[in-house]
């Protein structure tokens, strides 16, 4: 009796096209970043309805934002060593982890979050080393960075002198730091009190972080230079992807890559214009325009650092991933 019911539970499984190993998955996705974040609300959330959906519950993503299983800089560790399932943060928090990824930084390879993040799908063949452990299932960026003061306007390189400004990562530290900044390496969710207290002179970022941060309640000016963009990583524990079904293998592989490191890509894109439109048009913020001639001395003054960082960069084929990086569409 006991295996006939056995035999009917598993026919009823079969039934509706799910094996038995494909009916309780949970996988745990960790953020050092807080739950109201642009991405957890607008691609992060939405996505794990959609894979819910798919596996018609059998598969679920539970989201550990705010840093719950771990800060943001130790994410992909994190995941690696599988404390958390899936993470998401960025690559220059352990800049020296993503040589190859992090030369989409430099300011001349992509001027948009889509732009970029479609170069890097690309060229992935040329960046994956940097994963090796972890199954990569986003890859986008955010920014473009700018520079963003509470008190004294920047409009040239000159500006910047002796200037304490957070930077999101060692190539634009170093950048800034040859025009003559003092760069302070701070993660974003630390610099509302940092620039409020006067420890800041400002910041580094993608304006798109504006309101999850509360940047416009003490930062005034707004330089439009760009500072190339800041990727980001979505990577999965190998095991915890090779021990699902291969059902939910599928929803995985369906539901992320490009498409779904585009969606994310778009709404930092889109939020940099409106959320800075927002701080102006309220008279809070004010937008620097920089001339053409003022974007030639720009150009002109991070030149040797961009040079000097590229050579640095021992043990890749650097050129390789650069010209792959500006060829790509």
């Amino acid at each position: 009796m006991r295996n006939r019911i056995q035999k009917c539970a598993f026919a009823a499984v079969v039934a509706i096209g799910l094996t038995p190993a494909a009916q309780a998955a949970e996988l745990r996705f960790a953020t050092g970043f807080p739950a109201s974040h642009l991405l957890q609300k607008n691609v992060w959330e939405p996505w794990a309805a959609e894979v819910a959906k798919r596996s018609n519950g059998s598969l679920t993503i539970r989201m550990f934002p705010g840093g719950a299983l771990g800060p943001a800089p130790a994410t992909f560790q994190r995941v690696k060593a599988g404390v958390a399932d899936i993470g998401y943060s960025l690559q220059g928090f352990t800049s020296d982890q993503f040589p190859r990824t992090l030369l989409v930084e430099i300011p001349d390879v992509a001027r948009n979050n889509v732009t970029a993040t479609r170069k890097m799908w690309a060229a992935y063949d040329l960046l994956k080393d940097d994963y090796q452990g972890v199954k990569v299932i986003g890859l986008l960026s955010t920014g473009p960075n700018v520079i963003v003061t509470r008190d004294k306007l920047v409009r040239v390189p000159e500006d910047i002198r002796g200037l304490r400004l957070r930077v999101p990562s060692k190539l634009l530290g170093d950048v800034l730091g040859s025009m003559g900044a003092s760069p302070v390496f701070m993660n974003i969710t630390e610099v509302y009190n940092a620039v409020q207290t006067g420890v800041l002179a400002g910041i580094t970022t993608g304006t798109s972080a504006i309101r999850g941060f509360k940047l416009g309640e003490v930062i005034k000016y707004y330089n439009d230079y760009e500072f190339g963009v800041s990727p980001q990583f979505v990577v999965m524990n190998q095991a915890s992807y090779d021990k699902l079904s291969p059902e939910h293998k599928k929803i995985i592989d369906e539901t992320t890559g490009l498409n779904f490191s585009l969606r994310g890509a778009k709404v930092y894109d889109d939020e940099a214009v409106i959320q800075l439109k927002e701080e102006v048009d309220r008279g809070r913020g004010q937008a620097i325009k920089v001339s053409a001639a003022e974007r030639a001395l720009w150009d002109k003054a991070i030149k040797p650092a961009m040079d000097k960082a590229i050579a640095e960069r021992k043990g890749i084929d650097t050129q390789k991933i650069i010209g792959a990086l500006r060829a790509a569409k």
